[in-house]
């Protein structure tokens, strides 16, 4: 009922005497909340809207109470048809292309739709004398552009949002990071566009910021586009409505012919669509760009990085100067018995077993180490920054959480897998190239091997017992029997 209430009241502060409010905030905002809060959607919360709309045109206006009802009844079917809407599978999961936007505008033109038809029915006893044609235009194009300004800025905020509980997830930091990324030439652009509205007045002021909003769906993200558009928008609408800006020969709102509001409203309505379609089209083309650098860098299957990007950022690291004081490691990673996992199970429980393990690893190392996919069942792990002890202690819990993982399979009981892990710090290998240290991983991972694998071994640790003439490190033994590590 508050909500209702208040949005009411802001868009009955842009009704001009004897004429409909210019913008009216009220439908979108309750569309919105009960949108992301589906537990409000229950009688008691459309009854209070109803209450709170009904009130704020009966305390901001000296209309009568069977008027105020019924500009409640239009005002809340509206909203029921655009909640339905976007409540359902047809609505889009998020607005980041230009076909969602067009679904979102599509879902505002019909709640819009709604709102002119009931209007039209009850014209001649709401607005007696008046032409039905002039009120079809007036009324649709007034929603579709209170709905269109209000709705994209606060569906495309993420949720939820909390107040403190996750600093990550806070209005305060959505904020912050809103204006660290807001460059200061396209606002600065922005508000000498606005000066001249206000300046210069005259018919063309709704889109005097239109180039200056186009500047800014270039430069700044979707949701900063979003909000700016809208605030531009208000700020050009209440100039008018009180007066603020000129619009040539009439001085006042309340002076424009019927049609010259209709005109008025969709020059307000392409200032509103035109910035959101264009920084859609940039946010689709953002997220396509990314997509193919995952799939570039990333293997499709485990979705670590890939041999040739595991490598480059690797060697990136290597090359940073000056080198960490802890130094750097580099742990090579092969699965034992894995041939024998795919001949005994086939390869769709070798499939299951690699992304189990890749899933495995990926919560154990830390957010800026490296975890690439070599080729097969060999993979790579490198930690910048890390000493000696605890690049073997990493390696250990490693190799500990892979030993207790199963891998389901169709038919029988689950598989157990396990690991062998080669580890090479660089204190070893003073200025060593990133191919050398890669290869002193090797060895050290197949020295884990033909100690018995299921285990660690360090390059430049005690010397391992030499290799058995008897024994083949490449023998595969049965998974479901592979002898543990003591």
């Amino acid at each position: 009922m508050a909500a209702a209430f208040f949005a009411s009241a802001l868009g009955l502060w842009t009704q001009p005497a004897g004429s409909l409010s210019i913008l009216w905030p009220a439908s979108a905002l309750l569309t919105v909340l009960l949108t992301r809060h589906p537990s409000l959607a229950h009688p008691l919360s459309w009854a209070g809207a109803f209450c709170g709309l009904v009130l704020a045109s009966l305390l901001r206006t000296s209309m009568s109470w069977p008027a105020a009802l019924s500009y409640g009844v239009i005002d809340l079917l509206g909203v029921f048809v655009a909640w339905s809407i976007l409540s359902s599978h047809w609505s889009p999961a998020h607005l980041r292309s230009p076909q969602a936007i067009g679904r979102l505008l599509l879902a505002c033109a019909a709640a819009a739709a709604t709102h002119t038809a009931i209007a039209i029915a009850l014209s001649p006893w709401l607005r007696p004398g008046i032409p039905w044609s002039t009120i079809a235009l007036n009324w649709f194009i007034g929603q579709l552009l209170s709905y269109s300004a209000f709705l994209p800025p606060i569906m495309l905020l993420p949720r939820p949002l909390t107040r403190c509980r996750d600093h990550r997830q806070s209005w305060a930091s959505l904020l912050r990071r809103m204006a660290k990324e807001t460059r200061l030439l396209p606002i600065a652009t922005l508000a000498v566009s606005l000066s001249l509205c206000f300046l210069l007045g005259g018919p063309g002021v709704a889109v005097f910021p239109i180039p200056a909003l186009m500047y800014c769906a270039l430069t700044y993200r979707q949701l900063t586009t979003a909000w700016i558009t809208l605030l531009t928008a208000l700020t050009v609408l209440l100039g008018i409505s009180h007066g603020w800006l000129s619009l040539g020969e009439v001085q006042h709102l309340a002076g424009l012919q019927a049609w010259d509001m209709v005109s008025l409203r969709l020059g307000v309505l392409l200032l509103v669509t035109s910035p959101l379609l264009v920084s859609s089209i940039l946010a689709a083309r953002g997220d396509l760009i990314t997509a193919l650098n995952l799939a570039l860098d990333h293997d499709a299957l485990t979705h670590a990085l890939s041999r040739p990007a595991f490598l480059r950022r690797a060697a990136e690291h290597l090359g940073r100067s000056p080198a960490p004081p802890q130094g750097n490691a580099l742990l090579m990673l092969d699965l034992d018995h894995f041939k024998l996992l795919n001949d005994q199970y086939g390869h769709a429980a070798g499939d299951q077993a690699l992304k189990a393990f890749a899933q495995t690893v990926r919560t154990l190392v830390r957010p800026h180490d490296l975890f690439g996919r070599l080729g097969g069942e060999e993979f790579a792990v490198f930690l910048p920054s890390t000493s000696e002890r605890d690049s073997h202690d990493i390696a250990e819990r490693l190799r500990l959480s892979v030993e207790a993982l199963t891998v389901p399979l169709d038919s029988g009981p689950p598989a157990r897998i396990s690991v062998s892990i080669g580890v090479v710090h660089d204190t070893h290998a003073p200025h060593a190239s990133l191919s050398l240290l890669l290869a002193y991983a090797d060895q050290a991972m197949y020295q884990a091997k033909r100690d018995g694998r299921n285990r660690v071994h360090m390059h430049g640790g005690p010397a391992a017992r030499p290799l058995d003439a008897t024994e083949d490190p490449t023998c595969p033994l049965p998974l479901n029997n592979a002898p543990k590590a003591p």
